[in-house]
């Protein structure tokens, strides 16, 4: 199983040999790809991202205000709204508005391109499509001056990090079932339109197996900016393909294999004529 998925990217006889094998050896290759997903996905972010990640931490903390947190309110004493527009942020803000009484909206903030509001007794975050709103602990007590921020720096970064791992695990638990469900659905609709015969759980088997070149897809979209439209294609077309080859390849092999014997006396009938047909017409003529 561990050469397995370079295997399932160009060698039709791993999918026909493990179509004789149990149901639970595909289930746990699905699992397999899934380990291998993480482990080289962390491993990228990481060594690629991890720099970055830490780089903007530490100008975020560069800019931000002392403060002091009295009961889970925040008091900021520089002029207030205060807007900071780190340019690694690539023009998103960071806002303090602690004497804000009214509701901050979603819209207000993907509009401002505001990526974080702190208010009075509440942290809303906005990126993209999500918006969260976080109240701060009433019981919460802090006197965050230049010195606990700038010793900050590392916790935050490595807290970051973490983040965007249990996101990218979370994601991936979501992500294989929906696949593997989208690669059963094709196989089973190839198998029915090919009218190739199958053994129960055989649609299953090719449809955990041929998640190996999907992981290709995935790494590729994964390290370089494609759309995620295209990604979509992309893996419909290879489900497709795949399938077919794959039962093409089974419909071979279930063909019956001719006797020998007929085989070598066909070339025989066609080509050669028996003698004793020939001296039979020779002697009519004469």
């Amino acid at each position: 199983m561990l050469l397995g998925p370079i295997k399932a990217l160009y060698n039709m006889k791993f999918y026909l040999e493990n179509l004789g094998k149990s149901a639970w050896r595909a289930f746990f290759f699905v699992v397999y790809i899934f380990i291998i997903t993480i482990v080289l996905t962390s491993l990228f972010s990481i060594i690629f991202m991890g720099p970055t990640i830490s780089q903007t931490v530490d100008t975020m903390i560069d800019y931000l205000p002392e403060m002091k947190i009295t009961n889970g309110i925040v008091e900021v004493n520089d002029n207030q709204p205060l807007v900071i527009s780190p340019e690694r942020l690539e023009g998103y803000n960071i806002v303090f508005d602690t004497g804000r009484t009214e509701p901050v909206y979603p819209t207000e903030m993907r509009t401002a391109r505001t990526l974080l509001l702190v208010g009075a007794d509440k942290v809303y975050f906005s990126f993209e499509d999500r918006f969260q709103e976080s109240p701060i602990p009433t019981d919460l007590n802090a006197n965050i001056d230049r010195e606990t921020l700038n010793a900050s720096k590392e916790p935050v970064a490595n807290m970051a990090m973490g983040v965007i791992l249990a996101f990218m695990l979370l994601a991936q638990i979501f992500r294989m079932p929906f696949m593997l469900l989208l690669a059963f659905v094709i196989v089973l609709v190839l198998g029915k339109t090919m009218r190739v015969p199958t053994k129960s759980g055989d649609n299953f088997k090719i449809a955990c197996y041929i998640q190996a070149p999907a992981l290709l897809i995935y790494l590729i979209s994964y390290f370089t900016p494609v759309p995620a439209f295209l990604v979509g294609f992309a893996y419909l077309a290879l489900f497709i393909i795949y399938g077919q080859i794959i039962f093409n390849a089974k419909r071979l092999q279930d063909l019956p294999e001719e006797p020998a014997e007929t085989l070598a006396s066909q070339p025989e009938n066609n080509d050669e004529k028996n003698p004793s047909d020939e001296e039979k017409n020779d002697s009519e003529n004469n």
